[in-house]
């Protein structure tokens, strides 16, 4: 499987069944935080990047073998979705092949646009990001291309959420003294209140970020977000439980994992042991693929983090 994955462990999805229709890095934004690194390809522009016939075979041959084993399916992945210009056309198959909702995790910098709102108004949820209340901040997180204006991406957050019939949540990164200051979160919440979304999820990194000097605000932070938006979803806790794995090549398995995002030490140990491995024989494979410049350790809030060498 290239393009489908899982399915993984999600904090707000339970059980997701992902589809990856970018290939890696392909962003229309270099965001501090982004567990994947920097952005390689660096583009506004909406095409097929992959066959999109080569996604839907992979669907249709996933969910044909496994369609209680999973309770979303998320488009989401190692790259901004929307950017992906047959995304509709694959939101539609998915539905005609499951009766699970859909759900798009996408940066929301495209849903000002006509085609998009169009695409996207067929899924179950749709969940994009909002990290700032104005354009200096915007512009110092995101680091958005050129052409995505911070006003008008909000007003496409209003239209599309007037329009759309699912549910739509907003989740906030914050991050010590960037965008975790009363001040800034008022401008945030005075965004959302425009907005209007179902709900708001406030999540921190959790894993190894693209610049090091991004870090986890202060446990005071509990006490500001409960004044400013009295109501929202703290997903701030490591995601639990194994993830999927479709054979008994180690590397190839966890290459493919590590693609979508850094992994703890511990949940590669949960996912892989099994008759054939343990916790040494892993431990072993993973200083070999290390040696080998393929992979790398990264210890973060003390807690270890394998990820590939970018």
């Amino acid at each position: 499987m290239k393009y489908v994955y899982g399915p993984v462990p999600s904090r707000r999805l339970g059980k997701s069944l992902g589809i990856d229709p970018i290939p890696s890095k392909t962003c229309n934004y270099q965001c501090i935080y982004c567990q994947l690194g920097k952005t390689t390809n660096f583009t506004n522009e909406r095409k097929d990047f992959c066959p999109k016939e080569e996604i839907i075979k992979e669907l249709e041959e996933f969910i044909n073998l496994n369609q209680d084993k999973f309770d979303y399916i998320t488009f989401v992945g190692s790259g901004e979705p929307t950017l992906c210009k047959s995304l509709g056309e694959l939101i539609l198959k998915a539905k005609r092949l499951s009766k699970k909702p859909i759900c798009v995790i996408t940066n929301g910098s495209l849903l000002y646009r006509e085609d998009v709102k169009e695409e996207l108004i067929f899924s179950d949820v749709v969940l994009p990001t909002l990290d700032a209340g104005d354009e200096k901040l915007f512009i110092k997180i995101n680091r958005p291309h050129p052409y995505i204006k911070f006003e008008k991406m909000i007003q496409g957050y209003i239209d599309f959420r007037n329009e759309f019939n699912g549910k739509f949540w907003i989740e906030i990164m914050l991050m010590k003294g960037i965008n975790d200051s009363k001040e800034e979160l008022l401008k945030i919440k005075q965004k959302l209140d425009l907005i209007k979304p179902d709900r708001i999820d406030i999540n921190v990194p959790i894993r190894p970020p693209t610049e090091s000097w991004v870090q986890i605000p202060d446990n005071n932070i509990i006490q500001i977000l409960n004044g400013v938006f009295g109501e929202y979803n703290n997903i701030n806790f490591p995601e639990r439980g194994k993830f999927s794995v479709f054979s008994s090549n180690f590397e190839v398995e966890l290459k493919n994992l590590l693609e979508r995002h850094p992994m703890r030490q511990e949940q590669i140990f949960e996912t892989f042991c099994s008759k054939k491995f343990n916790e040494q024989d892993i431990l072993l494979q993973l200083n070999n693929l290390a040696s080998q410049n393929k992979i790398k350790k990264v210890i973060y809030n003390n807690l270890t983090f394998w990820k590939l060498i970018n």
